[in-house]
């Protein structure tokens, strides 16, 4: 029995390794959406901010085309005003010529406000571009590595399924189904060994009884903890750390 709990100690610890690798797996997929989606991201902010210095353009060119039609209007206001021949003529045109100037004013501060605006965006899109740049760099050559490790995982995972077969072969089929039995409900972790220090179990920190302990030493029958039902296996390794 000593030799089937052995290996089946050794074929815990290629199990895990394997379920690590499966792990590995699935969660590089998401990994890889999501530096990709950094990029997108980084991507659409520039566009968007681009967006906003065209628009902006936009507006100051129909601000500034509208403050050169008002200061013509004015222009011809200021000629009327010289040929007005009545008081009420005059008020009346030199009223038409404070709306204007006041319009005018109005549109030269919308226009300098945009400005600011435009100086503003602009250093948001350089330093936007430079992050984006530096991102898709780092991000490309994580997703590159990423691709590389998920190309190997198959290959990984086989190599050890081959040794743990080879490990396992001559063993008990009733040890083996109480390992699998486990496996499947203690979270893959279907062996704990025992604390040579602390005599407890290593799967839930159990102090264990003497008598216990020493069974387990002579590894001469299936034992389990009885606080957390793994099946304890004394590993003779530990004695060389």
């Amino acid at each position: 029995m000593k030799h089937n709990l052995e290996k089946l100690l050794y074929a815990q610890e290629f199990d895990l390794e394997i379920d690590k690798l499966i792990k590995s797996k699935k969660v590089y997929p998401g990994q890889i959406e999501s530096w990709k989606k950094e990029i997108d991201d980084l991507k659409n902010a520039i566009d968007d901010i681009k967006g906003l210095i065209v628009e902006n353009q936009k507006n100051r060119r129909l601000i500034e085309e509208e403050i050169t039609a008002e200061q013509d209007a004015l222009s011809n206001k200021k000629q009327r005003l010289l040929k007005t021949k009545t008081n009420k003529e005059y008020t009346a045109v030199q009223n038409e010529i404070e709306q204007a100037l006041e319009r005018i004013d109005h549109l030269e501060t919308e226009d300098l406000e945009l400005m600011t605006v435009f100086d503003e965006l602009n250093p948001q899109k350089d330093e936007l571009i430079a992050k984006h740049k530096a991102t898709r760099s780092e991000n490309d050559s994580k997703i590159k590595e990423i691709h590389g490790k998920f190309d190997s995982i198959e290959s990984d995972i086989s190599k050890l399924e081959k040794k743990r077969k080879r490990m396992l072969s001559g063993m008990e089929d009733k040890a083996m189904r109480v390992y699998n039995r486990l496996r499947k409900g203690k979270s893959g972790i279907a062996i704990a060994t025992v604390n040579q220090i602390k005599l407890s179990c290593q799967g839930c920190f159990k102090q264990l009884p003497p008598q216990k302990v020493l069974e387990v030493r002579r590894s001469e029958k299936l034992l389990f903890c009885e606080s957390c039902g793994r099946l304890l296996v004394w590993d003779e390794r530990a004695k060389k750390k």
